[in-house]
């Protein structure tokens, strides 16, 4: 996910935003995985990346926090998913 950067505030502040942005995605990745396909869902790792990028070249663009992750769960497939037909 990509978060533009606000250049009147902390920087780093910024990029505690983001990862709690994308902690509140993989909190909900569970959920939604139990809701659709699975009886339970369980997060077994994760692991994130933030990058800040100035992308205000000749006054466009503007400055932005990347963050960029990978979430592991362990899932339980609900049986009737195999008895699907197509």
């Amino acid at each position: 996910m990509t978060l533009p950067v606000k250049d009147d505030e902390d920087t780093a502040a910024q990029q505690q935003v983001a990862l709690c942005s994308f902690y509140k995605v993989a909190a909900g990745s569970c959920a939604m995985v139990i809701e659709t396909v699975a009886d339970t869902c369980e997060i077994t790792g994760m692991t994130t990346n933030v990058n800040a990028r100035d992308r205000n070249v000749g006054g466009y663009g503007g400055s932005q926090v990347t963050v960029t992750g990978q979430i592991t769960m362990k899932v339980k497939f609900n049986a009737n998913l195999s008895k699907a037909t197509l």
